[in-house]
């Protein structure tokens, strides 16, 4: 039967949390005046989730949020053909396609913007997943869509994330979660309570066979 493995964007296959945390961070810190350091470590800590509702996570009702989302969003959007697939992105999700394993995209990134980036990259992929609005995004939306559009159930997902929200969201909707560490190390991620932790995707396909025996 049918698996579909779904991956988050941002940090998971494409190296792009460095700069995002930075563009983040600089507007935290001109706008609220907390330290620049603090300022991205609290955008990391946070991120899986899209980036106005992190502001309001971290300064609810702040009157420069709106004003900080939307610079942000314009600086992602401008720069996001820069980021770089992490090197191995094309031939791990070549040998999953070839295993017959079904892949998909879910981020906080708007539709658009990943359809843009993997035109651009060349990366095939069988369904995207954007956020289009707050009843559209990570989490249970996307899983319910995924599950419609590929006719199965959520014992057949795994979701691949790189942060605590992304492991939130697949354990709240029952959907098996592996971690790839870099924006959080793997002791981070499994002190949050991930059991799997890969440290880069060369060693995605050898823990899924292992996991299917």
């Amino acid at each position: 039967m049918t698996k579909v493995i779904v991956f988050d964007l941002d940090g998971t296959i494409v190296d792009s949390m460095g700069y995002l945390a930075n563009f983040a961070g600089k507007l935290i810190n001109d706008a609220y005046g907390l330290s620049l350091a603090m300022s991205k470590r609290l955008f990391l800590l946070t991120s899986g989730i899209p980036f106005c509702e992190q502001m309001e996570l971290l300064f609810p009702g702040k009157e420069k949020n709106n004003e900080i989302v939307a610079e942000f969003e314009h600086l992602k959007e401008e720069n996001m053909l820069k980021y770089s697939l992490y090197p191995e992105t094309w031939e791990v999700f070549q040998e999953l396609a070839n295993k017959g394993y079904k892949l998909a995209i879910s981020s906080s990134n708007a539709q658009h913007i990943i359809e843009n980036y993997l035109e651009y990259s060349g990366l095939k992929v069988d369904l995207v997943c954007g956020y289009k609005n707050k009843k559209f995004g990570k989490g249970k939306p996307h899983f319910e869509a995924i599950m419609k559009y590929f006719a199965v159930g959520a014992d057949k997902l795994i979701f691949v994330g790189d942060s605590q929200k992304d492991y939130e969201r697949a354990k709240g909707n029952s959907i098996e979660f592996i971690a790839r560490a870099g924006t959080f190390t793997v002791e981070e991620l499994k002190e949050t309570g991930v059991k799997w932790v890969i440290k880069d995707l060369y060693e995605l396909p050898g823990l899924l066979e292992q996991k299917s025996d």
